[in-house]
Order: C-alpha cells, then structure tokens, then sequence
C-alpha cells in the first residue's frame, strides 16, 4: 500500500511499541515512534506528519486525552484520523476506533482503513 506519510505510534510500553512497529513495518507502513504523548505532540509541532496515529491513553507527562485535545485545537494535524490503542475500557468518540490492547489485529485492520482516509485539506 503506497503511502506517503507514516503512522505515529505513540505508546510509553517500549516492548509493545517496538513490537507493534515490527508488525506495521512488516505490512508496508512506515513508522514514527513516540514514547508518550509529549513525545509525539512535540513531533507534530516540529511538522511532522502522519497518515494515522495510534494512540495509547495511559502515559507519563502528557497523556492520551490531553495529546487527543491539543490536537484537535491545531488545524494542521486536527485531521490526522486517530487509532485509541488501550488497556482500559475507554471511549473516545471522535477517534476512528478505540481498540483493546488484547486485539491487535483488529489494530492492524483498523490502521489499515483509516491510513486509506484522504486527510481533510484547507
């Protein structure tokens, strides 16, 4: 699958995220690794881009509902479609999908159609 911008793993479990970074690479994807959400916020501020972010809600210095927040209040990534990617039943309704940790393929899926979700351009 062709794809310009990477996905944005966000994730502060250095063994899960490196392990779901082996598994998006070995499907095409290229990958941005952050290890909470300050990290990949400070990546979008620098221009970073991505095609999707994966997103755990349960991390140090900036979690994932606050990283969600600022988000959504900076036009240039407030597009960028957002995998939930948690241990705890959670809700996030405008994320595309709020997905267990006990079910990464359902993960693979998800990131799978919402990378295929053209970004909304002004």
């Amino acid at each position: 699958m062709p794809q310009t911008e990477p996905v944005l793993l966000i994730e502060d479990n250095d063994g899960l995220r490196e392990a779901l970074a082996r598994l998006l690479e070995a499907r095409g994807y290229r990958v941005v690794c952050a290890r909470d959400g300050q990290e990949g916020w400070e990546y979008l501020e620098r221009g970073g881009c991505a095609s999707v972010i994966v997103l755990d809600l349960l991390m140090p210095r900036l979690d994932g509902r606050l990283f969600r927040k600022k988000q959504l209040e900076r036009k240039e990534c407030a597009s960028i479609p957002v995998v939930v990617f948690t241990a705890t039943e959670a809700q996030m309704p405008d994320a595309v999908a709020v997905i267990r940790k006990t079910d990464p393929q359902s993960l693979l899926d998800t990131i799978d159609r919402a990378a295929s979700i053209p970004a909304l351009s002004d």
